[in-house]
């Protein structure tokens, strides 16, 4: 049966943090997992699954009226940059000010 590791120290292709699941551990990666006991791997859970800010908040909003207006835009953007491709008023529309 394959044990699972924590890794510890991320290598090509694995990130910091993520559960690995080896049948044998090579000599090289002891350094850089650790081995979770059966308990651990049963009960691991994100601390924060719906986690999200403000900020990306307001990004997803953004994206998703462009995406119902047929706008293209990059990814990467930043909520600034996408609210500038909206049409005059949406952004409005989207985040109305209390007057």
């Amino acid at each position: 049966m394959a044990d699972k590791y924590e890794v510890i120290k991320p290598w090509h292709g694995v990130a910091k943090g993520d559960v690995v699941q080896l049948e044998t551990l090579h000599p090289s990666l002891k350094p850089h997992v650790r081995k979770l006991s059966d308990k651990a791997a049963a009960e691991l859970v994100p601390a924060t699954p719906s986690a999200t800010s403000d900020k990306q908040a307001r990004k997803d909003a953004i994206t998703k009226r462009l995406d119902e207006l047929g706008i293209e835009y990059k990814g990467n953007l930043g909520a600034d940059k996408l609210a500038e491709l909206l049409p005059d008023g949406e952004l409005e529309k989207l985040f109305p000010t209390a007057e």
